[in-house]
């Protein structure tokens, strides 16, 4: 406009654009300044309805939710808390699945069978490293366990036939109080059967001291399952064809016996060991868990794990092997019925993808050092200190617990660091230990007499830093 003004005869003519177009350029930062304000609101208005859930468990329609979703911060010490873990999935994951569920990922052909592929690769990878044979693998991501175990009784059909030791005759699940649950429902055996499969065999011993006897392992093929031999044009005997193995040996991982399928069996049985609890892969610890890297090293041809924190995953069911079982599986009429939708199979693919690169939330809080938890939980002292109702602190050295089951006390602990809160008498330390519970964030911890015990090894750096906060609103 400058030019344009340079180039006018008339004089006024010039001069009003010269005016306007310095007060274009004065402009020009406001109006700059004013876009970005506009792209913040607008994006600060797209990510509102997911705060306002977390935050105030009100819908964008203003109605209260009868069962309102709550962060948790879990100081208890027991990883597998009945209340929670408090150690999120990586964002990197949870962001993978968000197009999913908003509707914005394009419908691509076959995506779940293609995600599942990636969690394969990623196990095998694993499976792989430092062997000299290549082992192909497939999976599934189920809705649930049960979903995976009604997968796995499909099996049982159609000729063919299940058989569960007496030994992994153990609770599959926990009270609220942390402790295996006996109820009817609860065994493996029993949930084999529950999904529709009567064929369910068990055998062996209860103390599994005969599972190494082949005659366990002598179950006859059903019809057409051998391998014919056919004659060639010149009357040789040629090759026989591929057998498809029709023998299922079902166990549980927490059996204190593993059964051993004889080496002249293998071509007959495949190996399927259920996990619920345990991870994809192992954790680098003081405490050895069950994985599926693990046991299918170990030479398991298929692994159900259930999910969960130890997982990396929510919980759901994960289902890896070899090909030939899976692709069983996934010609089974209910196999649409029990895989995962695309956004929790692209949530798993993402979370296995990035632990198998040495991203784990779970792996980060197990390699915090010692010195590390004394540092902050001297520092938590100190800050919970300064309340009016809080007459001392202190710091202890106890240890933490994962929570199995099924394994002893004294295996099923790791160093942690304490922080002792003694309370004014007038602040009973059971309520508020509730009032912490129920906070927007919630916050468990132990309590004892009038005191409140927050253990900080399942406790990141952001979510200790977020205590103090909490506690000061429930003191005040």
């Amino acid at each position: 406009m400058t030019d344009l003004a340079r180039q006018v005869t008339d004089n006024e003519t010039a001069a009003s654009l010269k005016e306007q177009a310095s007060k274009l350029v004065e402009e020009l930062p406001k109006t700059a300044r004013d876009k970005v304000d506009t792209i913040l609101r607008q994006a600060e208005q797209s990510a509102r309805p997911l705060k306002d859930v977390w935050q105030s468990g009100a819908l964008w329609r203003g109605g209260a939710v009868s069962i309102t979703p709550t962060r948790l911060i879990n100081a208890t010490g027991c990883l597998l808390n009945p209340r929670g873990s408090g150690v999120g999935l990586p964002s990197e994951s949870v962001a993978a699945a968000i197009p999913h569920l908003s509707g914005d990922a394009a419908r691509v052909e076959n995506v779940d069978t293609r995600l599942c592929e990636a969690i394969a690769a990623a196990v095998a990878r694993r499976c792989n490293d430092g062997n000299s044979e290549t082992r192909e693998l497939d999976a599934i991501v189920t809705n649930s366990l049960d979903a995976s175990l009604g997968l796995i009784a499909t099996l049982g059909k159609r000729g063919g036939s299940i058989s569960v030791p007496r030994c992994c005759a153990q609770p599959m699940s926990v009270s609220a109080a942390g402790e295996p649950t006996s109820g009817p429902g609860q065994l493996l055996v029993e949930r084999l059967r529950t999904h529709g499969c009567s064929r369910v065999r068990e055998f062996g011993l209860a103390d599994g001291s005969d599972l190494s006897s082949e005659r366990h392992f002598q179950t006859r093929s059903p019809i057409g399952s051998g391998r014919p031999r056919h004659a060639s044009h010149d009357g040789r005997i040629a090759d026989p064809l591929p057998r498809r193995r029709s023998n299922y040996l079902v166990r549980l991982a927490s059996s204190q016996t593993t059964p051993q399928i004889p080496a002249d069996s293998r071509d007959d049985w495949v190996d399927i060991v259920v996990v619920p609890y345990g991870g994809v892969f192992e954790l680098a610890g003081p405490i050895e868990i069950q994985s599926i890297v693990g046991h299918l090293q170990a030479g398991a041809d298929v692994v159900v794990l259930a999910g969960g924190v130890l997982a990396g995953i929510p919980e759901i069911g994960l289902i890896v092997g070899d090909t030939e079982t899976i692709q069983k599986l996934r010609e089974t009429p209910a196999a649409d019925l029990a895989a995962a939708p695309t956004a929790l199979t692209s949530l798993v693919a993402s979370s296995v993808t990035l632990q198998s690169s040495g991203n784990s939330p779970l792996q980060q809080l197990l390699d915090v050092s010692e010195d590390n938890l004394q540092d902050r939980a001297t520092r938590l002292s100190t800050q919970l200190a300064g309340f009016d109702a809080v007459p001392a602190t202190r710091v202890t050295s106890d240890s933490a617990a994962f929570g199995f089951p099924e394994k002893n006390a004294t295996d099923n602990v790791i160093t942690s660091r304490q922080v002792v809160v003694t309370l004014d008498a007038s602040k009973p330390a059971d309520r508020v230990a509730r009032q912490l519970a129920e906070a927007t964030t919630g916050v468990l911890c132990r309590v004892n007499g009038n005191e409140i015990i927050i253990d900080l090894r399942w406790v990141s750096p952001e979510q200790q830093a977020q205590i103090g906060e909490i506690l000061g609103t429930t003191l005040s």
